[in-house]
């Protein structure tokens, strides 16, 4: 695979369990937002990407970021590892 095959598998993957984490909160998906870590002083390590969930409230009411949790983050960390190096098992989609 390419690296831009990878990376097209990975946003597929982020955007699959966005939308599994908006129907377990009862919201409505609207899309995914990747925050970047800023630059690291010299000499500290960078920071982690942040994945969020840019979702509604049913009713419209309310709209806002919600952050994937603890299980989703893991397995976005190491879809992350595989979209740079193309070692390992590529992200499944669980339906």
């Amino acid at each position: 695979m390419t690296p831009s095959q990878r990376q097209a598998s990975f946003d597929r993957y982020f955007t699959h369990l966005a939308r599994r984490r908006s129907r377990r909160l009862g919201l409505v998906f609207a899309g995914t937002i990747i925050k970047l870590p800023p630059p690291p002083l010299p000499g500290d390590p960078p920071g982690a990407t942040r994945y969020y969930l840019n979702a509604v409230e049913r009713d419209g009411s309310a709209s806002g970021l919600v952050e994937l949790g603890e299980a989703a983050n893991a397995a976005l960390r190491r879809a992350e590892k595989w979209v740079e190096t193309g070692k390992g098992p590529a992200p499944k989609i669980k339906t």
